[in-house]
């Protein structure tokens, strides 16, 4: 649906996944850009990232402008 969930929120040492059931590519890039990022997510395609810090961790899609979604990771 061309949209990340509006905030994901989990605990401290789960793996998120990430899975791209658009017809398009997609990234998952943290605003930082280093905490995470998924590179080029063709149709189909999945990117875990595993949280080991606590905090919250804008991301966006960087063909996607209007594709924001925070994580957030709780101890």
């Amino acid at each position: 649906g061309m949209a990340f969930p509006t905030t994901t929120t989990v605990k401290l040492g789960t793996t998120v996944i990430w899975n791209n059931k658009d017809a398009v590519a997609h990234t998952v890039t943290s605003d930082d850009g280093s905490s995470f990022s998924s590179g080029n997510l063709a149709s189909g395609a999945s990117f875990s990232y595993l949280a080991k810090t606590t905090g919250s961790f804008p991301y966006y899609c960087n063909y996607h402008s209007n594709m924001p979604g925070p994580l957030v990771l709780n101890p």
